[in-house]
C-alpha cells in the first residue's frame, strides 16, 4: 500500500480525522477501489462501441444517423475499402 494525500472540504477532514481506525480503513478501500475500476475514455469509448455492434449498428447504420456517406464514414473509421 501507498499513502496518498486528497484534498478534501474542512468539514470532511474533521469528519476523516475523527473516524476510528476500522473506518479510516473502509474509507481507504473504498477510494482504491474507485480509483483501480475506473475506466479511461477511451475504454468506456470501446465498451459503448461494442455495445452498440451488439444491438445491431453498423457503419451503415450510423453512417446514416450521422447523415454522412459510406466513404465519409470509412475515412473517419479508418478503414479503406
Amino acid at each position: 500500500m501507498k499513502k496518498i494525500t486528497l484534498q478534501v472540504s474542512d468539514q470532511a477532514a474533521k469528519r476523516f480525522q475523527n473516524m476510528s481506525e476500522k473506518e479510516k480503513e473502509l474509507i481507504s478501500k473504498e477510494i482504491d477501489r474507485l480509483v483501480s475500476n475506473r475506466k479511461t475514455l477511451w475504454e468506456i469509448m470501446d465498451d459503448m462501441s461494442q455495445q452498440a455492434q451488439k444491438n445491431g449498428l453498423t457503419p451503415e447504420i450510423l453512417a446514416d444517423i450521422l447523415e454522412i456517406d459510406k466513404e465519409e464514414m470509412n475515412r473517419i473509421m479508418g478503414e479503406e475499402k
